[in-house]
């Protein structure tokens, strides 16, 4: 089952995880797999976060919004991962 036949185009369509979890009759941590499997493999799929859902979109300014989005999460993520590096190298822990 390919996911990303469950996801439109265009925010005033998106849908709700629980709806594709309804649509496709996979659970939820499936449905996650999917997508983040469909992103991975290129699909451009936002999630604003906003509970609206899921879509997919080719304008561009929807895509620079998302890429930006992701960037900050990614250096939060970044981050904190370097202050946990830091407090496991003290207590001993090799990583």
């Amino acid at each position: 089952m390919n996911i990303i036949n469950y996801i439109p185009y265009g925010k005033e369509n998106a849908i709700r995880r629980a709806e594709l979890v309804i649509k496709t009759g996979m659970s939820d941590r499936k449905v996650r797999e999917k997508i983040e499997k469909a992103r991975r493999d290129g699909h451009i799929i936002i999630n604003r976060q906003d509970g609206r859902g899921y879509y997919r979109t080719n304008d561009i300014s929807e895509i620079k919004s998302q890429y930006w989005q992701d960037t900050a999460r990614a250096l939060s993520i970044l981050a904190r991962r370097k202050e946990m590096r830091r407090i496991l190298k003290e207590a001993g822990y090799a990583v």
